[in-house]
Order: structure tokens, then C-alpha cells, then sequence
């Protein structure tokens, strides 16, 4: 049959691009025809990746650890353990791609371009005769007998002994994101818990957002839900007209997106949720009461709205202390010590209830997906469909800002077309030869 592979890949991301490398390196290796195909939606292979990490493509972090990921993390160990970031950053590096570690843990490729990292995965796939069929939407897989069929939204068939389902979730749906592969894979007897937007800004209630829209500063953030801490990050926060956004609450997001939906946090109920936000985290509450009684002392007629000048943001400073003030027409000396303890207790605990969180188009990931248990731990390949593999964001797995997703793409990537490629048994001819006896080398 014309369009028949041993292995075809169902989408040409991070973890589908890898899969189907390895699958076809692994192929090669075993001395058996190299016969994978990838099929991908859209007209260009590797979108998403080109958009991560602003173009500049984070492709691990060196600082591994369970905490930065989320969903069956537990379960995850098993393909997280075998692929660390320096197995990751040898993958790389015997593809011709060099990479340097930042701060932070942070590695990315020497060049500084996302483009590198897809330039090199797509001619090593074009040097072993891996075909990307772009174009190709995979609308129905069913399995018969042994192998498996796909339909194309086109029409167009293709036949093949594994498949490994690699579409990505539903975040950046302009990059091609549509959550078609839970369907997909549902299809084929797979379940999925429910899906929210993480690494996403957040929607506040506040008055004072318009006014300080376009400031960054410098801050620790604090989600409070129900007035207990859930976590802290600190970092650059950045005020929009509708909320928050910024790295420190990105990592926070995803407690704040279950909210929304589902009225919990970690699987727990919860009637309110706020950031609150230290914007002088260096500088404890009682030594900024201090320096705005020093301020005082020295610019007695200086406004009372400009408090904080020469300390924060002035937009900010400005719009935290018209907060605490009842009478804003004052100037500095006409404050009281009470009165500059609340500007000064504002600074350090700017309240924001969270009030939702902007669509999928601004996600950078999806949490939640296919529950692991589903699968076999260390080889990714289907319980309930044996010979359908999975990898990637289509699985309950998702990891903060700092390339721990993307090295999800690529350890799960690598699991699934590593035994994918590996389950096919050998030929006859292809049996490991005996090394010679000693007294015959």
C-alpha cells in the first residue's frame, strides 16, 4: 500500500520531531530501513518551537528538579530520570548544535536562534529519508489487526505498524494548538483530566491598572488563596491595562487558571484568590517607614503622592500611595506616622484579586492531558492501545518558565521513538554477532 510506514509521527513539534529522529536513527542502527513519516497540520513543520523562549529557543534548564513540573510528575520520573539535561545537551551537540548554559540554569543554543535548533533537526530527518507531509490534519486513526490507518481531513490515507500521537495541547491556537489530539487519542480508549491555560497573564480587579499599564518593576509575587500563601516568586512583574503578567506570575498561573475553572487550587476549594506583591523585597517594612519619615524630614512640602519617588516606580509609587490616602491634596509633612506606616505597609502588600486569565492565545502551555497511567512509564506506549505511543504537552505533564517544558518535548520524545522503533523484532540476519574468543582475535 502507497503511504505505509513501520512508524508514523502525528505532529511536527519539539516532542514529534524528536520522536520520529529517534525512531529513524534507531532504525538505522538496528540495520533495518529507515520507514518513518511525520504528519503535521500546519503548512510548516516546528512552529511552536520557533516561538519559544522569545525566538531564542530555552531548551533545558540545569537546575532539574520534580518541583518545577506539574500533573503526574511522580510518574514522569521514569522518562525525566533517564533523559537529564546533560543527556539532553549531548543529543544536541551530536546533531551539530552548540549550546551554552545561562543564568539560571537556563541552556540555549549558541546562536541564540530557535531557528538553529530546527534547522538541525530537520536535516539531520531530510538526511535519513524522513518524509514531513505539512498540510496533512490526521482526523481519524483506528487500529485494525496489527496495524493502524489514518485519515486526513484531506482525504488521504496512510497505513502504519506504530504510530506515535505527538500533537500538541491547546495553547498558542494561532500557532497551530487546537487540542486535537485529546480527541484523537480519546478515540483510541485514552481518557484526559481537564485542561487550563498555564505560563499565561492574569486578569485582575483593580482600579489602578489602566493608570500603571506598560511599568515593570522588580517584586516578589504572592498567591493567596483564602489568605494563606499557595507560592511565591519573585521576579520582574509587569502591569497591563486588564492585569498581570511577567515571568514571576507566569509560574504562578496555573494555580490561578484551575481557579477559575474549577473553584480549587492543587485539587483544594477556594473562595478567594489575590496576588499580592512586595515591590521592595530587599527592604524590610520597618526600614521603609524610615526612609519616608527621613523624606519627610527632608522634603516637607514635596506631595504626598510622591512619597515613594526615588524608591519605585513612579507611576506606581504613585498610583500605591493615592491607594492608602484618603486625602491626596497633602503634602509630606502633613502625613502621619500612622498614614506613612499604611503607604508603607501598601508597598509591601499591593493587593490584586484575581478575576480570571487571558485566553489560549496568550498560554504558553497546556496543563493537564492524558493521564500517565495510561501509558507504560518508561516507553510512553499506550495501555489501552498497545503499539499508539504518546509524548509531549498531549500528556499530563507541564513544567514552569525556564525550559523544563521543552525538555519534557525532548525526553518524552526521545522515550517514545526509542521504543516505538525498538519493539519491532529483529529480522533474521540482524542477530548481535558473538564477539571473538580471545584466542582467536
Amino acid at each position: 500500500m502507497q503511504n505505509h510506514y513501520e512508524i508514523i509521527v502525528v505532529g511536527a513539534g519539539a516532542s514529534g520531531l524528536m520522536a520520529a529522529l529517534t525512531a529513524a536513527q534507531e532504525q538505522k542502527k538496528a540495520h533495518r530501513p529507515v520507514s518513518v513519516a511525520l504528519l503535521e497540520a500546519a503548512a510548516k513543520p516546528g512552529r511552536k518551537l520557533l516561538a519559544t523562549g522569545n525566538g531564542r529557543c530555552n531548551l533545558t534548564n540545569m537546575n532539574l528538579e520534580n518541583a518545577r513540573f506539574h500533573g503526574d510528575v511522580q510518574l514522569a520520573e521514569a522518562v525525566l530520570g533517564k533523559y537529564s539535561p546533560q543527556a539532553v545537551i549531548r543529543r544536541f551537540m551530536s546533531l551539530g548544535l552548540l549550546c551554552r548554559e545561562e543564568e539560571q540554569g537556563r541552556v540555549y543554543p549558541n546562536s541564540g536562534q530557535a531557528a538553529s535548533v530546527l534547522s538541525v533537526l530537520l536535516s539531520h530527518l531530510e538526511e535519513l529519508g524522513v518524509p514531513i507531509l505539512c498540510g496533512q490534519k490526521v482526523e481519524r486513526i483506528q487500529q485494525e489487526s496489527s496495524h493502524f490507518f489514518l485519515k486526513t481531513a484531506e482525504g488521504i490515507g496512510f497505513a502504519a505498524q506504530k504510530v506515535i500521537l505527538a500533537v500538541s495541547g491547546k495553547a498558542a491556537p494561532q500557532l497551530g494548538s487546537d487540542g486535537s489530539g485529546l480527541r484523537l487519542a480519546g478515540e483510541l480508549g485514552h481518557s484526559h483530566t481537564p485542561c487550563w491555560e498555564a505560563l499565561v497573564p492574569v486578569i485582575c480587579q483593580s482600579s489602578d491598572l489602566k493608570a500603571m499599564q506598560g511599568m515593570r518593576c522588580r517584586g516578589k509575587v504572592s498567591l493567596l488563596g483564602d489568605g494563606v500563601v499557595l507560592g511565591e516568586e519573585t521576579g520582574e512583574i509587569q502591569f497591563t491595562d486588564y492585569g498581570l503578567s511577567g515571568i514571576c506570575v507566569f509560574q504562578l498561573s496555573r494555580m490561578a487558571s484551575e481557579w477559575v475553572q474549577q473553584k480549587t487550587v492543587l485539587g483544594k476549594r477556594t473562595g478567594s484568590l489575590v496576588f499580592s506583591l512586595d515591590l521592595l523585597p530587599d527592604v524590610s517594612q520597618e526600614e521603609l517607614q524610615a526612609m519616608l519619615q527621613y523624606r519627610k524630614r527632608i522634603l516637607p512640602g514635596s506631595p504626598a503622592t510622591e512619597a515613594v519617588s526615588g524608591i519605585l516606580n513612579l507611576r506606581v509609587g504613585e498610583r500605591l500611595v493615592r491607594q492608602v490616602l484618603k486625602d491626596t491634596g497633602k503634602t509630606m509633612a502633613e502625613l502621619s506616622s500612622h498614614e506613612l506606616e499604611k503607604i508603607a505597609y501598601g508597598v509591601k502588600n499591593a493587593c490584586f484579586p484575581v478575576k480570571g486569565v487571558q485566553d489560549w492565545s496568550r498560554a504558553q502551555v497546556t496543563a493537564g492531558g492524558i493521564p500517565l497511567r495510561e501509558v507504560f512509564p518508561d516507553t510512553l506506549e499506550s495501555r489501552c492501545t498497545r503499539g499508539l505511543y504518546l509524548c509531549g504537552e498531549l500528556l499530563n505533564v507541564d513544567g514552569d518558565c525556564g525550559g523544563y517544558n521543552l525538555h519534557w518535548a525532548w525526553a518524552s520524545g526521545m522515550a517514545a521513538g526509542k521504543a516505538a522503533a525498538g519493539s519491532f523484532p529483529k529480522k533474521q540476519g540482524q542477530k548481535a554477532r558473538r564477539k571473538p574468543h580471545a584466542a582467536n582475535r
